[in-house]
Protein backbone atom coordinates (compact mmCIF):
# COMPACT_ATOMS: atom_id res chain seq x y z
CA UNK A 1 0.00 0.00 0.00
CA UNK A 2 1.21 3.52 -0.52
CA UNK A 3 0.62 6.54 -2.52
CA UNK A 4 0.71 6.74 -6.30
CA UNK A 5 1.90 10.18 -7.39
CA UNK A 6 1.11 11.69 -11.46
CA UNK A 7 2.02 14.77 -12.85
CA UNK A 8 -0.90 15.59 -15.44
CA UNK A 9 -0.65 17.88 -18.43
CA UNK A 10 -1.90 21.21 -18.27
CA UNK A 11 -5.41 19.45 -20.12
CA UNK A 12 -5.91 17.14 -17.46
CA UNK A 13 -4.09 14.01 -18.61
CA UNK A 14 -1.31 11.96 -16.77
CA UNK A 15 1.87 12.99 -18.35
CA UNK A 16 3.68 10.27 -19.86
CA UNK A 17 7.05 8.61 -18.48
CA UNK A 18 8.26 7.23 -15.33
CA UNK A 19 9.76 10.89 -13.88
CA UNK A 20 6.48 11.92 -13.79
CA UNK A 21 5.05 9.96 -11.64
CA UNK A 22 5.86 9.28 -7.65
CA UNK A 23 5.20 6.97 -4.71
CA UNK A 24 5.24 6.60 -1.06
CA UNK A 25 5.19 3.89 0.72
CA UNK A 26 2.38 3.79 3.32
CA UNK A 27 5.24 4.45 6.21
CA UNK A 28 7.43 7.34 3.95
CA UNK A 29 4.22 9.69 3.71
CA UNK A 30 4.38 10.65 7.40
CA UNK A 31 8.37 11.60 7.14
CA UNK A 32 7.51 13.91 3.93
CA UNK A 33 4.58 15.41 5.51
CA UNK A 34 6.16 16.36 8.65
CA UNK A 35 8.96 18.12 6.74
CA UNK A 36 6.52 19.86 4.75
CA UNK A 37 4.66 20.76 7.75
CA UNK A 38 8.12 22.13 8.86
CA UNK A 39 8.94 23.92 5.75
CA UNK A 40 5.55 25.91 5.83
CA UNK A 41 4.75 24.23 2.57
CA UNK A 42 1.40 22.69 3.94
CA UNK A 43 -2.13 24.61 4.43
CA UNK A 44 -4.89 22.64 6.72
CA UNK A 45 -8.54 22.68 5.06
CA UNK A 46 -10.89 20.29 5.35
CA UNK A 47 -11.51 17.49 3.33
CA UNK A 48 -14.37 19.10 0.64
CA UNK A 49 -17.69 16.74 0.69
CA UNK A 50 -18.22 14.98 -2.37
CA UNK A 51 -21.93 15.83 -3.72
CA UNK A 52 -24.41 13.99 -2.95
CA UNK A 53 -25.95 11.15 -5.65
CA UNK A 54 -29.41 11.81 -4.54
CA UNK A 55 -28.82 15.97 -4.76
CA UNK A 56 -28.41 15.10 -8.57
CA UNK A 57 -31.46 12.47 -8.33
CA UNK A 58 -29.80 9.86 -8.82
CA UNK A 59 -28.72 6.22 -6.98
CA UNK A 60 -25.76 3.84 -7.13
CA UNK A 61 -28.10 1.72 -9.17
CA UNK A 62 -27.64 3.83 -11.65
CA UNK A 63 -23.58 3.44 -12.24
CA UNK A 64 -23.86 -0.40 -12.16
CA UNK A 65 -22.62 -2.52 -14.99
CA UNK A 66 -25.55 -2.80 -16.61
CA UNK A 67 -27.76 -0.17 -16.30
CA UNK A 68 -29.25 1.45 -18.96
CA UNK A 69 -30.21 4.48 -18.07
CA UNK A 70 -33.48 6.83 -20.18
CA UNK A 71 -31.89 10.14 -21.41
CA UNK A 72 -32.70 12.42 -17.89
CA UNK A 73 -30.66 9.83 -16.18
CA UNK A 74 -27.50 10.42 -18.31
CA UNK A 75 -28.13 14.17 -18.20
CA UNK A 76 -28.07 14.04 -14.51
CA UNK A 77 -25.14 11.29 -14.51
CA UNK A 78 -23.12 14.24 -16.59
CA UNK A 79 -24.04 16.75 -14.03
CA UNK A 80 -22.80 14.82 -11.24
CA UNK A 81 -19.82 13.89 -12.55
CA UNK A 82 -18.92 17.86 -13.61
CA UNK A 83 -19.48 18.74 -9.92
CA UNK A 84 -17.80 15.72 -8.74
CA UNK A 85 -14.91 16.72 -10.73
CA UNK A 86 -15.04 20.57 -9.61
CA UNK A 87 -14.37 19.25 -6.10
CA UNK A 88 -11.79 16.98 -7.01
CA UNK A 89 -10.05 20.02 -9.04
CA UNK A 90 -10.91 22.95 -6.31
CA UNK A 91 -8.29 25.26 -4.94
CA UNK A 92 -8.27 28.09 -3.38
CA UNK A 93 -7.71 31.01 -5.66
CA UNK A 94 -4.51 32.74 -3.74
CA UNK A 95 -3.61 29.76 -1.81
CA UNK A 96 -0.52 29.49 0.67
CA UNK A 97 0.76 25.92 0.01
CA UNK A 98 -0.66 22.63 -0.35
CA UNK A 99 -3.62 21.38 1.78
CA UNK A 100 -2.45 18.53 3.40
CA UNK A 101 -5.35 16.53 2.39
CA UNK A 102 -4.87 16.61 -0.87
CA UNK A 103 -1.96 14.52 -0.17
CA UNK A 104 -3.34 11.65 2.57
CA UNK A 105 -6.82 11.58 0.87
CA UNK A 106 -5.74 9.48 -2.06
CA UNK A 107 -8.70 9.64 -4.19
CA UNK A 108 -6.93 12.27 -7.09
CA UNK A 109 -7.57 15.69 -5.83
CA UNK A 110 -5.33 17.90 -8.12
CA UNK A 111 -2.91 20.29 -6.18
CA UNK A 112 -2.99 22.86 -8.41
CA UNK A 113 -0.07 24.54 -9.88
CA UNK A 114 -0.47 27.87 -7.79
CA UNK A 115 -0.73 25.45 -4.28
CA UNK A 116 2.75 23.62 -5.40
CA UNK A 117 4.61 27.42 -6.49
CA UNK A 118 3.39 28.92 -2.77
CA UNK A 119 4.65 25.37 -1.34
CA UNK A 120 8.28 25.73 -2.63
CA UNK A 121 7.93 29.67 -1.86
CA UNK A 122 7.77 28.84 1.69
CA UNK A 123 10.43 26.20 1.25
CA UNK A 124 12.91 28.23 -0.92
CA UNK A 125 12.87 30.76 1.78
CA UNK A 126 13.30 29.03 4.62
CA UNK A 127 16.15 29.24 6.87
CA UNK A 128 17.24 25.98 6.78
CA UNK A 129 16.75 25.29 3.18
CA UNK A 130 20.54 25.20 2.13
CA UNK A 131 20.84 21.78 4.25
CA UNK A 132 17.36 20.15 3.81
CA UNK A 133 18.59 18.47 0.44
CA UNK A 134 21.91 16.90 1.63
CA UNK A 135 22.54 13.67 1.59
CA UNK A 136 22.90 12.74 5.57
CA UNK A 137 18.96 13.25 5.44
CA UNK A 138 16.29 11.68 3.95
CA UNK A 139 17.09 10.69 0.56
CA UNK A 140 13.44 10.64 -0.56
CA UNK A 141 13.51 14.07 0.14
CA UNK A 142 15.77 15.71 -2.66
CA UNK A 143 13.87 13.25 -4.76
CA UNK A 144 9.96 14.63 -3.76
CA UNK A 145 10.82 18.59 -3.56
CA UNK A 146 12.60 17.91 -7.83
CA UNK A 147 9.46 16.12 -8.44
CA UNK A 148 7.38 19.19 -7.42
CA UNK A 149 9.60 21.36 -9.23
CA UNK A 150 8.62 19.52 -12.09
CA UNK A 151 5.29 19.42 -11.41
CA UNK A 152 5.51 23.20 -11.41
CA UNK A 153 6.09 23.23 -14.86
CA UNK A 154 3.30 20.96 -16.23
CA UNK A 155 -0.40 21.16 -14.86
CA UNK A 156 0.12 19.88 -11.12
CA UNK A 157 -0.48 16.25 -9.87
CA UNK A 158 -3.08 13.81 -8.71
CA UNK A 159 -2.44 11.66 -5.81
CA UNK A 160 -4.08 8.12 -5.48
Amino acid sequence: MGFDIYIQTPDGKHAEGDENYFRFALTALPRALDAMANFGMLTELPVPSAPALSAHGLTIEDFEPGAEPGQATVNRISEYRAAYQAVMDGAESEPTGIPAYKLVVNVGFLVTVAEISAALAAYETHPHVAIAEMPAGDPTWRYWTAFLRRAQTFGGFRTF
